[in-house]
């Protein structure tokens, strides 16, 4: 979808101190066959701080910077992986009530990994269909639960990517009105035929976190792919084209070519076979991705992509004339594709 007149007003990221991965392979914590072979080099861990205060406190971050006040927020979307607090209960309102406060809708999203991404198309969508001004789109997780080891939960999935997981709070400030970027144009998929490669043999009730069971993903891939041999290929290899696919239309709507893309983010991976996989058939140089900026602080959930912009446009890795890509996968499976220019250096 082409987009007009929406832009990127502020930018928060809120990445905890870094645990180094050899500190985690001699504590026994992390194989070391999987360390030589995945390449992460640590994981950001946030100890005991709720995910939905680490998504506080990257939005705050992005509130100071974008010129809005908070009562000019007009909707704010919360992106998550796993559960943020008490059953039932509702992190968007906390994070709304410790950030902008007031009366405008509050929503949480459940896309994966992919989170964010949505985020940013729902929020955009709700800027476009109104007379709104400003939207706040959060994220946050920390993997610091007793039922997920975040330098274990995928071993033995058959991928050739590996995962650790990182912790981190993420914000993005879109506005009407004006900022330092603009967004082009987004789009999004779904490929819910492979759900059941996530779910494994697990049951759907009752809930595995109310009985203990801990989150093995790798475990569910195998369990899978055992039920279908050639299943788990033939996902990837439909992951691989649909993410393609998505990514190469929503260039195409920005009026851009790949060539024109300056720096893409996406799901952080330790390895560059893994970049080539995503972003070579999009006609994009792997090397254009944030590898190293990502390898060394684990996959963060629904962080990675904000994380990674917040990263470019601090370090002035990207400035005005440039183009960001955004392109982004989650469990289930779901797809998103943001393309941005910048427009002006963020302080100005």
């Amino acid at each position: 979808m082409r987009v007009d007149g929406v832009f990127v007003a502020g930018l928060g990221a809120y990445i905890p101190a870094v645990f180094d991965a050899a500190r985690a392979v001699e504590t026994g914590r992390y194989d070391p066959e999987q360390h030589r072979r995945g390449g992460w080099t640590g994981a950001a861990v946030a100890g005991d701080m709720a995910a939905p205060d680490l998504a506080v406190r990257a939005a705050r971050q992005a509130l100071d910077s974008c010129g809005h006040d908070p009562s000019e927020i007009d909707i704010l979307f919360h992106a998550t992986v796993l559960a943020q607090g008490p059953d039932g209960w509702s992190p968007q309102h906390y994070v709304q009530r410790h950030t902008i406060g007031g009366h405008a809708p509050a929503v949480e999203i459940r896309q994966a990994c992919n989170g964010m991404l949505g985020g940013i198309e729902l929020a955009c969508s709700y800027l476009v269909a109104g007379d709104r001004t400003a939207a706040l789109v959060t994220g946050g997780d920390n993997f610091g639960s007793p039922l997920v080891d975040r330098w274990r939960y995928a071993d033995g999935g058959g991928t050739d990517r590996g995962s650790i997981l990182g912790d981190a709070g993420t914000a993005v400030v879109l506005s009407r009105r004006g900022g330092f970027a603009k967004l082009l144009a987004v789009g999004s998929a779904s490929l819910p035929e492979f759900e059941e490669m996530y779910r494994g043999d697990e049951p759907l009730f009752p809930p595995s976190c109310t009985v203990g069971r801990p989150m093995e993903i790798g475990r569910r891939f195998a369990e899978f792919a055992a039920r279908r041999p050639d299943g788990l290929v033939a996902v990837m290899r439909r992951l691989r084209d649909a993410r393609t696919e998505l990514a190469r239309r929503t260039i195409a709507e920005a009026g851009l070519v790949p060539a024109d893309i300056t720096r893409a983010t996406h799901v952080f991976a330790g390895q560059m076979s893994y970049l080539r996989s995503v972003l070579g058939p999009v006609g994009i140089d792997p090397s254009r991705g944030m590898l190293e900026f990502g390898r060394r602080l684990g996959h963060m959930g629904v962080n990675d992509h904000i994380a990674g912009l917040t990263h470019l446009v601090e370090q002035r890795e990207v400035g005005p004339g440039d183009h960001v890509m955004l392109l982004g996968n989650g469990s289930g499976m779901t797809l998103s594709c943001v393309v941005i220019e910048i427009i002006t250096d963020r302080d100005q």
